[in-house]
């Protein structure tokens, strides 16, 4: 049974954040704990809405027991790396257009609530470990999920 959940919303896919929002009273309704946090840095001149607690995503993952990414499969790349080092399971909800990882689609937010009775099940994917080394020397070491892309120059 899960009791605190993170919701990391897309804010250039959920426009308005109605979709976390709905999900957020979804949840609570059935009992469960959340917290709104931005799953990356949003740029400076996007108006994030000011009657939305956002919570810093650092200081709340370490107690969740599930993340719920609102976007499409970008978003639940960016989050399976911090909710694979601290083995929290990711469930994605697809917003958009790219949505192969997701597990729901934005109209299907009603399902979220079976959450709170541990109707659900867990498969296991894996991650790929990433060392670039130059000579003995590591310089870059990380983990991910799905692909690795090795280029020239910036990406």
């Amino acid at each position: 049974m899960i009791k605190k959940v993170i919701l990391t919303p897309n804010p250039y896919r959920d426009g308005g954040f109605k979709t976390v929002l709905t999900a957020q009273k979804i949840l609570q309704d059935a009992g469960m704990e959340t917290r709104i946090c931005l799953p990356f840095e949003v740029d400076r001149s996007y108006e994030l809405p000011k009657d939305i607690r956002f919570h810093r995503l650092d200081r709340e993952i370490g107690n969740a027991e599930m993340v719920i990414c609102f976007g499409g499969d970008g978003t639940i790349l960016h989050m399976a790396k911090a909710a694979t080092k601290r083995d929290i399971p990711i469930l994605g909800v697809n917003i958009g257009t790219m949505g192969f990882m997701a597990e729901l689609e934005s109209t299907e937010l009603d399902k979220l609530a079976l959450l709170a009775d541990g109707n659900y099940m867990l498969d296991s994917r894996m991650m790929l470990d990433v060392t670039v080394q130059r000579d003995r020397d590591i310089i870059y070491h990380d983990i991910c999920l799905n692909d690795v892309v090795i280029t020239k120059g910036a990406v």
